[in-house]
C-alpha cells in the first residue's frame, strides 16, 4: 500500500492540474464543480487507524462463484494488478483478499472509507463475508468497471477490532488486461480526495473531452459546409465523432444488449478508422495528396473491420493488439511527418498544426508505457481537452485567413470589375463612334449605288433618247427632266426600305419598269418579251423590290448602252426551294465575264455587290449572241439591309 507521504504528494500534483483546467474552461465550472471540491484538512486522526497487512490473490471457480478459493494464494505486493502475465490464458474470475487491522476509540468522529479505482471487468466486495457491493451484471453482457472508480463508507458494525478482511471477487476480460486498479483505505477525509482525481482522470475529463470534441466538431462541419473545397474541415469533423463514440465505449458501465467483447470490437475498428482518417485530414489540410498512400490506409482499415470482426474469440485479444499496435504506429508516424508537409505547404496555420502534432508524440509514448507498466498516470486525460481546443484555435486560424482572402479577393474583383466597366464604357463608346461612322459610310455607298443604278440608267436613257432624235421639243425635255426628278426622288425615298410599299403582284412590281424600257427598246428596234406570275406564291420584302427593280433597270440599260440586242427577255418567278429569281437574257455582241471579276464593268460590280450583301447569288454567262443576267434571293421576308 501506498504511504501516506506519497499519497499526498500525488495528491498534491492533481490538485494543481485541476486548478489549472479551472481557469481555462470557466465555462464548464458546472462539470468540474463535482471533481473540484477542495481536500479538507489532512491533520490524521488518531482515535481511528486501518492498517492493510497483506493481499492476495487466488484464481476462482466459475461453477461455484460464491465459494472462496483455499489454497493457491498469492501474495501480492502492491496494486494495482494485472495477472496476464501470472496467468496468460486465465480470463475466468479471481479472488482478492485484503487483510488490515482496524483500530477505532470513537467511530463517531471519523467515518472509514475505502476507494477502488477499477476492476476488470466486473465483480462483488464483501466485508468480512457480508457483501457490500456488486455489478449489475457479473454474465455477458456485462458491467464494465474498468474505467469506473468507486467509493464506499463502511458502517463501523461492518468491522470488528483487530484483523478484518477485504474479498473482492474480479470477473476477468477476454479482451481487457483483467485485474484490479488501486486501493485506498482510511478515514473519508484521507481517501475522498483520492477517489475525486480517480474520477477527475477517468471519467470527468474523458466526458469534458467528448463534449469539446462535439462542438469543435459541429464547427469544423459547419466550416465545410459554407467552402467545400477545404475538405480537411470535413475530416477533422468526422475525426473528432470518431473520438466521440470512441471514448462513449471507453465511458459505458452498465450491461448492454450485446455482450462486452463485441464492444471492444466496435471500439476498435473505430479507433483504426480515426487514425486513416486522421492521416487523410492532416494531409488535405496542407492540400497535398498521397493516393497510393491513402488506398494502402483503406486496406488497413478494411483488413483490421474484417479479422476485428470475424476472429474467434481466442485469438480476438491478439488480433485487437495487433491492429491497435499498427493503428499507434500509424498515428506516430503522421505526427512525425507532419512538421515537413507543414514546411512545404508554407501555411502559417500548419505550422501551429505541426506543434500540436508534436505534443501528441511524448504523450503517447507516455501513456504507452504506463499501459504496459502501470506506473505512474497517463496524460492522456488531462491533455486531451487542450489538444482538441488547439485543434479548434487551428481551425479558427484557417478561418479567418480565408476571410482575409475572400475580403481581399472581393476588394480585388471589385477594383476589376470597376475597371473592366470604365474599359467597356469606353470601348462601347468607342464602338459607337464606329458604328455611326460605319452606318454613314455604308449609307452613302447604298446611296452611290442607287444613283448609279437608278438615276444613272435615266440619265443614259436620256442621252440616248437625245442622241436618236434630233429634234427634241421643248415637252420632250421637260418630259426627260421630269423623270430624272422622279428618279432622284425614288432614290430618296427609297433610303429606308422598311417603309416602302411592297407591290401587290410580280405584275405590279415589273409594271413601271416596263413601262419605261419598252418605248425605248421599240425606238431602238429591240423586241422585248415579259414573263411574270399573277400572284406572289411567297411574298417578298420592301429590300428585295428595290434590289431586283435596281438590278433590272441597271442591266436593261447596259443593253440599251453596250449589248447592240434586238431581242430581250425578263422573268421573275420562284423556284423550286422557294428563292426568287430574275433573270434577263438578250442576243447581243456579248463581254468576256473576267472583266466584271476585274472591275472593268462597273456597273455589274454594283449589282453582285448589292445582291451579296443580302445574301443572294449573281451570276453572268455571256457569249456572243447570249448574255443571260440571272439573281437568286432566299426567302427572307423580314431580312433587312446592313
Amino acid at each position: 500500500m501506498m504511504q501516506k507521504s506519497t499519497q499526498y504528494s500525488f495528491k498534491f500534483s492533481k490538485d494543481t492540474v485541476m486548478t489549472v483546467l479551472f481557469m481555462c474552461f470557466m465555462v464548464f465550472s458546472g462539470l468540474f464543480s463535482t471533481a473540484s471540491a477542495s481536500i479538507p484538512s489532512q491533520n490524521p486522526v488518531d482515535s481511528c487507524q486501518i492498517r492493510v497487512q497483506q493481499i492476495e490473490v487466488a484464481k476462482g471457480n466459475l461453477n461455484q462463484p460464491m465459494q472462496k478459493p483455499t489454497d493457491g494464494w498469492i501474495r501480492l505486493e502492491k496494486l494495482p494488478d494485472r495477472w496476464e502475465k501470472r496467468w496468460p490464458d486465465f480470463h475466468d474470475m479471481a479472488w482478492y483478499k485484503v487483510q488490515f487491522d482496524y483500530a477505532c476509540k470513537d467511530p463517531t468522529q471519523a467515518p472509514l472509507s475505502f476507494a477502488l479505482e477499477n476492476i476488470t471487468q466486473s465483480g462483488r466486495i464483501f466485508i468480512n463475508d457480508a457483501l457490500l457491493w456488486s455489478d449489475l451484471s457479473l454474465q455477458e453482457p456485462a458491467s464494465r468497471s474498468q474505467y469506473m472508480p468507486r467509493q464506499w463508507n463502511i458502517a463501523s458494525s461492518s468491522l470488528k477490532e483487530g484483523r478484518n478482511i477485504l474479498w473482492i471477487q474480479v470477473y476477468g476480460s477476454l479482451t481487457q488486461k483483467s485485474g484490479l486498479g488501486r486501493l485506498e483505505m482510511g478515514i473519508n477525509q484521507h481517501v475522498y480526495p483520492i477517489y475525486k482525481n480517480w474520477v477527475l482522470e477517468k471519467r470527468t475529463l474523458a466526458i469534458f473531452n467528448v463534449m469539446i470534441c462535439f462542438v469543435v466538431g459541429i464547427f469544423y462541419f459547419l466550416a465545410w459546409f459554407t467552402n467545400r473545397e477545404e475538405r480537411s474541415f470535413f475530416w477533422y469533423g468526422i475525426i473528432n465523432f470518431c473520438w466521440i463514440l470512441y471514448s462513449t465505449c471507453y465511458l459505458l458501465s452498465d450491461p448492454l444488449l450485446f455482450s462486452t467483447t463485441t464492444l471492444d470490437r466496435i471500439q476498435n475498428i473505430i479507433f483504426c478508422f480515426y487514425t486513416v482518417a486522421g492521416c487523410i485530414a492532416a494531409w488535405t489540410f496542407v492540400h497535398l495528396s498521397f493516393d497510393r498512400l491513402e488506398k494502402v490506409l483503406w486496406i488497413f482499415f478494411l483488413c483490421a473491420s474484417v479479422c476485428l470482426s470475424l476472429s474467434p474469440l481466442p485469438q480476438l485479444n491478439s488480433v485487437i493488439q495487433i491492429f491497435f499496435a499498427i493503428a499507434m504506429l500509424i498515428f506516430l508516424a503522421k505526427c512525425i511527418c507532419f512538421p515537413f508537409l507543414a514546411y512545404r505547404s508554407k501555411l502559417p496555420e500548419s505550422y501551429l498544426m505541426a506543434g500540436v502534432y508534436l505534443i501528441f508524440i511524448p504523450i503517447a509514448l507516455h501513456d504507452a508505457h504506463f499501459v504496459i507498466t502501470m506506473e505512474g498516470h497517463p496524460l492522456s486525460p488531462y491533455t486531451g481537452p487542450f489538444t482538441t481546443l488547439a485543434l479548434g484555435a487551428v481551425l479558427a486560424l484557417r478561418l479567418a485567413r480565408n476571410s482575409r482572402q475572400i475580403k481581399q479577393f472581393n476588394k480585388t474583383l471589385s477594383e476589376n470589375v470597376y475597371r473592366a466597366r470604365a474599359e467597356l464604357t469606353e470601348s462601347l463608346e468607342k464602338q459607337h463612334q464606329l458604328a455611326l461612322e460605319n452606318v454613314r459610310l455604308q449609307e452613302r455607298i447604298h446611296l452611290s449605288h442607287d444613283l448609279h443604278d437608278g438615276l444613272g440608267g435615266s440619265i443614259v436613257r436620256s442621252m440616248l433618247t437625245l442622241e436618236h432624235n434630233e429634234k427634241i421639243e421643248k415637252p420632250q425635255v421637260m418630259s426627260i427632266l421630269k423623270l430624272l426628278r422622279n428618279d432622284l426622288r425614288q432614290v430618296i425615298d427609297s433610303g429606308s426600305s422598311l417603309t416602302s410599299k411592297i407591290p401587290a403582284t410580280p405584275v405590279e412590281w415589273a409594271a413601271p419598269i416596263r413601262h419605261r424600257f419598252v418605248q425605248l427598246f421599240e425606238e431602238t428596234d429591240i423586241r422585248s418579251k415579259w414573263h411574270f406570275e399573277q400572284q406572289w406564291q411567297t411574298q417578298p420584302s420592301a429590300l428585295y423590290c428595290i434590289t431586283l427593280t435596281r438590278i433590272a433597270e441597271e442591266a436593261l440599260t447596259n443593253i440599251l448602252k453596250h449589248s447592240k440586242a434586238t431581242q430581250v427577255y425578263v422573268t421573275l418567278r420562284e423556284n423550286e426551294n422557294g428563292w426568287l429569281v430574275l433573270q434577263i437574257e438578250d442576243n447581243g455582241i456579248g463581254f468576256s465575264p473576267a472583266e466584271v471579276d476585274s472591275g472593268l464593268h462597273v456597273g455589274l460590280q454594283s449589282m453582285r455587290a448589292r445582291i451579296e450583301r443580302i445574301g443572294g447569288q449573281f451570276q453572268v454567262e455571256s457569249q456572243p449572241g447570249r448574255t443571260v443576267i440571272e439573281v437568286m434571293l432566299p426567302f427572307i421576308p423580314d431580312i433587312q439591309q446592313t
